[in-house]
């Protein structure tokens, strides 16, 4: 069952790498990414999370918030808690909103609204 189909409204979301990118710490990016998720679990907006594939073989962990103004709380103040010589950018793969429902657990085709910077 998908736990997304019990929103009113699609969901925001924010795909976020799960390695570093080249020739980056790879140590610090997973402590950066530790401290997004975290953040991100402690929202009130905050729906849940799930991961996939992305370009260049690279994973995601897709986080899903219930609105755009919780999402952009989030961002905000995630970075702010970044460790040093860890850029916000490096991390976000994508982020926008959900327009179609998968109300069967099929896979979901999502569309960015908003690209990151």
């Amino acid at each position: 069952m998908n736990t997304l189909a019990d929103l009113e409204k699609p969901p925001f979301y924010t795909a976020l790498y799960l390695s570093a990118p080249q020739g980056s710490d790879e140590g610090l990016h997973s402590e950066a990414i530790s401290i997004m998720l975290s953040l991100a679990m402690m929202l009130t907006g905050f729906v849940g999370f799930r991961d996939d594939d992305a370009a260049e073989n690279r994973r995601v962990r897709i986080v899903f918030w219930k609105d755009y103004h919780t999402m952009k709380a989030w961002e905000k103040t995630a970075r702010g808690l970044l460790p040093h010589r860890v850029q916000l950018k490096d991390c976000l793969a994508s982020k926008g909103c959900m327009w179609q429902w998968l109300d069967d657990g099929a896979e979901t085709s999502m569309t960015p609204m908003i690209n990151a910077a």
